[in-house]
């Protein structure tokens, strides 16, 4: 059953509907739209009013019911260009593996903050491959994406508000850990896979805190011996089986000094790599003077340094062992905790964090663009010395003052 349309609002079998004359933004003209499945001839009214006002005030949104994933995948199209390869990447992986399968099917304009904190609590639980949990960085950044994708949807009049915005997450169990080695953890490695062709990468690695795509990507112009200098200009992914080069991350081009011992190392792998290249010939691959390279001038690709990371700790664990072994002792070598590629930086900011280097040196070393947010990551590992704290305060200012030098040759006396 139809009722009579009165102000633009007309009942329709139980429920009610309204008639909005919205802006056409390809013609220029107006055309009608009905909205409808309202409870109450009040309720469409009301929401008749607001339409209009937002037509008349010219931030209208037509209803439409564009899904999730279809407009990730439109927003990803036109997005990308502003991005790096290796981060575009990123974002369509989690939006993937990620975000369409808990959301794609429904209605951008119906997402809201409270459906969004249970998308969020699920995909922790069981969002990971096999309803495996994920970890809540993981989670973390999934909802960073799509929220950069509702904040471009509201520029688009797509959404009139960023339903990400409010939605929550519950709080992390504290900060992430890293593993890192002590220092005679980081040589025993270094001693123990020093007939590896790539032992120079790992004392790279280990000596300056840089990150794989800044190593896979150095060049021997970027390298000053003589002045104990390495310049970090570029970076280099890989997407598939190529190398792509950019700029740093976050675009923090940086000057690392280097110990004397890194510099042997480097300048007796540049003479390899150049009787490698004599060697060779005509063919070989090299054209840009890169670093790290195989015998036939190919540059090692950034994945491959994880992979082969992973191998040389298994053969420096191995080694451990039967050097132990031919001692004829009983005991067991010890084993090094086992490390990915990326915490050969942490270990290195580690190590000099917790002999007191000062924040500011650090950070300027890992590239970070402010201190801040190296005390934000290696907190834990920074020496809490509440004493010595006690100790300089007491020498600056009790030891100047007279007040305090007559009171310490003042016995004490006890009333009474």
């Amino acid at each position: 059953m139809t009722g009579k349309m009165k102000d633009g609002v007309i009942q329709r079998g139980k429920t009610f509907s309204y008639v909005i004359y919205e802006p056409n933004t390809a013609t220029g003209k107006k055309r009608q739209r009905w909205v409808g499945g309202f409870p109450t001839r009040r309720a469409a009214k009301e929401a008749r009013d607001a339409a209009r006002h937002s037509v008349n005030s010219g931030t209208y949104v037509a209803p439409q019911d564009l899904t999730v994933a279809a407009w990730l995948d439109r927003w990803m199209d036109g997005h990308e260009v502003e991005l790096k390869p290796s981060t575009a990447k990123t974002y369509r992986d989690k939006i993937r593996l990620y975000l369409v399968p808990a959301l794609g099917h429904e209605r951008v304009q119906a997402l809201s903050p409270s459906r969004l904190s249970v998308a969020w609590r699920e995909m922790k639980a069981s969002g990971g491959k096999d309803g495996k949990p994920l970890a809540p960085r993981t989670v973390e950044f999934a909802r960073a994406v799509l929220r950069k994708a509702m904040e471009d949807a509201v520029v688009e009049r797509v959404i009139t508000v960023n339903p990400v915005i409010g939605s929550k997450m519950a709080k992390r169990d504290g900060k992430p850990k890293h593993t890192t080695w002590t220092g005679t953890q980081l040589a025993a490695f270094l001693d123990d896979v020093s007939e590896d062709r790539w032992t120079p990468l790992w004392q790279t690695l280990a000596s300056t805190g840089m990150r794989r795509g800044e190593v896979a990507g150095l060049r021997w112009d970027d390298i000053d011996l003589d002045a104990g200098t390495i310049f970090v200009g570029r970076s280099t992914t890989q997407l598939k089986q190529e190398r792509v080069t950019t700029t740093p991350k976050n675009h923090e081009r940086r000057t690392v000094a280097i110990d004397a011992e890194l510099g042997s190392a480097l300048r007796a792998w540049r003479a390899v790599t150049a009787a490698e290249r004599l060697a060779f010939g005509p063919g070989y691959a090299d054209r840009d003077s890169t670093v790290f390279l195989w015998p036939d001038g190919r540059p090692i690709l950034p994945d491959y340094i994880t992979k082969t990371f992973a191998r040389a700790q298994a053969t420096a664990n191995k080694n451990a062992a039967a050097r132990q072994s031919g001692r004829g002792s009983d005991e067991p070598a010890p084993v090094l905790p086992k490390l990915i590629v990326h915490e050969l930086r942490h270990t290195h900011a580690t190590i000099l964090l917790r002999d007191k280097v000062p924040v500011h040196v650090v950070a300027k070393r890992l590239g970070h663009k402010d201190p801040s947010v190296t005390l934000n990551v290696y907190a834990d590992v920074i020496p809490d010395d509440d004493t010595s704290a006690v100790d300089v305060f007491r020498q600056a200012v009790w030891g100047a003052c007279r007040w305090a030098r007559t009171r310490a040759r003042t016995p004490v006396r006890l009333a009474g």
